[in-house]
Protein backbone atom coordinates (compact mmCIF):
# COMPACT_ATOMS: atom_id res chain seq x y z
CA UNK A 1 0.00 0.00 0.00
CA UNK A 2 1.58 3.35 -0.82
CA UNK A 3 2.21 5.29 1.88
CA UNK A 4 3.03 9.46 2.37
CA UNK A 5 6.19 8.27 4.35
CA UNK A 6 7.28 7.44 0.92
CA UNK A 7 7.21 10.80 -0.94
CA UNK A 8 10.44 12.24 -1.06
CA UNK A 9 11.58 16.13 -2.41
CA UNK A 10 13.59 15.57 -5.80
CA UNK A 11 15.99 18.18 -6.41
CA UNK A 12 16.69 18.47 -10.35
CA UNK A 13 20.03 19.46 -11.19
CA UNK A 14 20.68 22.93 -12.17
CA UNK A 15 22.76 24.48 -14.61
CA UNK A 16 22.97 28.35 -14.33
CA UNK A 17 24.83 30.77 -16.38
CA UNK A 18 24.66 34.37 -17.53
CA UNK A 19 22.23 33.41 -20.35
CA UNK A 20 19.95 31.76 -17.74
CA UNK A 21 19.53 28.47 -15.53
CA UNK A 22 18.67 25.27 -17.51
CA UNK A 23 16.95 22.52 -15.08
CA UNK A 24 17.15 18.56 -16.25
CA UNK A 25 14.66 16.37 -15.66
CA UNK A 26 16.30 12.96 -16.97
CA UNK A 27 13.41 10.16 -17.33
CA UNK A 28 15.35 7.38 -17.32
CA UNK A 29 16.99 8.49 -13.88
CA UNK A 30 14.20 10.12 -12.02
CA UNK A 31 10.93 9.13 -13.08
CA UNK A 32 10.16 5.64 -12.18
CA UNK A 33 7.47 4.46 -15.54
CA UNK A 34 7.33 5.01 -18.88
CA UNK A 35 5.96 8.53 -19.66
CA UNK A 36 2.43 8.34 -21.25
CA UNK A 37 0.84 11.51 -21.18
CA UNK A 38 2.16 15.44 -20.11
CA UNK A 39 0.18 18.29 -19.24
CA UNK A 40 0.84 21.45 -16.68
CA UNK A 41 -1.10 23.66 -14.88
CA UNK A 42 -0.56 27.28 -14.87
CA UNK A 43 -2.17 30.96 -14.81
CA UNK A 44 -3.37 29.77 -11.31
CA UNK A 45 -4.26 32.73 -8.86
CA UNK A 46 -2.31 32.82 -5.43
CA UNK A 47 -3.71 30.54 -2.57
CA UNK A 48 -5.79 28.74 -4.71
CA UNK A 49 -5.93 24.83 -4.60
CA UNK A 50 -6.58 22.22 -6.98
CA UNK A 51 -6.57 18.65 -7.51
CA UNK A 52 -8.22 16.82 -4.18
CA UNK A 53 -8.47 13.42 -5.73
CA UNK A 54 -6.24 10.25 -6.05
CA UNK A 55 -6.07 7.78 -9.03
CA UNK A 56 -6.73 4.29 -8.98
CA UNK A 57 -3.88 3.57 -11.39
CA UNK A 58 -2.04 7.01 -12.41
CA UNK A 59 0.86 7.45 -11.58
CA UNK A 60 2.25 10.88 -11.65
CA UNK A 61 6.12 12.85 -11.41
CA UNK A 62 4.90 16.60 -10.29
CA UNK A 63 7.61 19.26 -11.24
CA UNK A 64 7.41 22.89 -10.01
CA UNK A 65 8.48 24.91 -13.23
CA UNK A 66 8.13 28.15 -11.87
CA UNK A 67 6.40 29.60 -8.63
CA UNK A 68 6.32 28.00 -5.48
CA UNK A 69 3.12 25.05 -4.66
CA UNK A 70 2.16 23.13 -1.61
CA UNK A 71 1.30 19.47 -2.14
CA UNK A 72 -0.86 18.07 0.61
CA UNK A 73 -0.82 14.43 0.54
CA UNK A 74 -2.56 11.72 2.31
CA UNK A 75 -2.63 8.11 1.97
CA UNK A 76 -5.94 7.59 4.38
CA UNK A 77 -3.74 7.00 8.14
CA UNK A 78 -1.33 10.23 7.34
CA UNK A 79 -1.41 13.29 5.77
CA UNK A 80 2.09 15.02 4.98
CA UNK A 81 2.92 18.58 3.09
CA UNK A 82 5.48 19.41 0.60
CA UNK A 83 6.42 22.95 -0.50
CA UNK A 84 7.86 22.80 -3.85
CA UNK A 85 9.59 26.05 -5.45
CA UNK A 86 11.16 25.90 -9.16
CA UNK A 87 13.46 22.80 -9.96
CA UNK A 88 11.98 20.52 -7.14
CA UNK A 89 9.83 17.57 -7.71
CA UNK A 90 7.89 14.87 -6.03
CA UNK A 91 6.63 11.00 -7.76
CA UNK A 92 2.74 10.60 -6.87
CA UNK A 93 2.42 6.84 -6.59
CA UNK A 94 -1.56 6.02 -7.13
CA UNK A 95 -4.04 5.60 -4.36
CA UNK A 96 -2.60 8.96 -2.50
CA UNK A 97 -5.02 11.66 -2.15
CA UNK A 98 -3.26 15.00 -2.89
CA UNK A 99 -4.28 18.38 -3.67
CA UNK A 100 -1.67 21.57 -4.86
CA UNK A 101 -2.06 24.75 -3.78
CA UNK A 102 -0.18 27.68 -5.59
CA UNK A 103 1.23 30.04 -3.35
CA UNK A 104 2.47 32.52 -6.00
CA UNK A 105 1.00 33.85 -9.14
CA UNK A 106 3.21 32.61 -12.01
CA UNK A 107 3.52 29.09 -10.29
CA UNK A 108 3.46 26.30 -13.12
CA UNK A 109 3.46 22.47 -12.58
CA UNK A 110 4.59 19.96 -14.84
CA UNK A 111 3.49 16.47 -14.38
CA UNK A 112 4.59 13.37 -16.17
CA UNK A 113 1.67 10.14 -16.25
CA UNK A 114 2.14 6.55 -16.72
CA UNK A 115 -1.51 6.53 -17.98
CA UNK A 116 -3.93 8.19 -20.75
CA UNK A 117 -6.73 10.56 -19.04
CA UNK A 118 -8.64 7.96 -17.81
CA UNK A 119 -12.21 9.67 -15.71
CA UNK A 120 -13.26 6.63 -14.10
CA UNK A 121 -9.23 6.58 -12.63
CA UNK A 122 -10.04 9.39 -10.17
CA UNK A 123 -11.11 9.00 -6.76
CA UNK A 124 -12.85 12.56 -5.73
CA UNK A 125 -13.31 12.19 -1.96
CA UNK A 126 -10.72 10.59 0.46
Amino acid sequence: MPSVDDIKIDELPRFDDARGELVVADFSEVVPFPVVRLFYVHDVPANTTRGRHAHRRCRQYMICQTGRIVIEANDGTRTRRFELAAGQAVFMENGIFFSETYLEPGSVVLVLCDRPYEEDDYIRSE
